[in-house]
């Protein structure tokens, strides 16, 4: 497993994944973060002379095994997992600096699907419909 957050590869040997209340569910991998859009201030000459920030836009998937998938599906309305209400996903890792780092990502699934590889892997990447973000919460864990 590899967490990316705000753009930042960790490796997952400490890391510890809590989603809608499950304990270490150990996914593959899982990232998110988010930024600003951002425009020009022009003047008369259509030149650039500032800039503004407009709205924060949220991104992030997770990868979870297909026995997890399954598992989640038996408590979703109609076993379908995006039609569960959003939910807190804890990360807990150890940073760089061997600081415990533990972020809260409140998200829910946009959709639902399987995907079976060659290589034996019964896993499913999730894009994740992300309604907030709130890094370096402290350990809630």
């Amino acid at each position: 497993m590899f967490i990316k957050r705000m753009g930042e590869v960790y490796s997952s040997g400490d890391a510890v994944v809590t989603l809608a209340g499950m304990y270490d569910i150990n996914p593959t991998a899982i990232e998110y973060g988010y930024s600003y859009a951002h425009a020009y201030q022009r003047g008369i000459k259509r030149e650039p002379r500032g800039w503004r920030m407009g709205a924060k836009d949220y991104e992030g998937k997770v990868t979870l095994p297909l026995d997890l998938v399954s598992y989640i599906e038996k408590f979703a309305p109609g076993g379908d997992i995006a039609r569960i209400r959003p939910f807190p996903i804890n990360v807990t890792f150890f940073n760089a600096e061997n600081e415990l780092i533990n972020d809260l990502v409140t998200a829910k699934f946009q959709g639902n699907g399987r995907a079976v590889t060659n290589d034996g892997e019964l896993e499913r990447e999730f894009d994740l419909f992300i309604i907030g973000i709130k890094l370096n919460v402290g350990k809630t864990i």
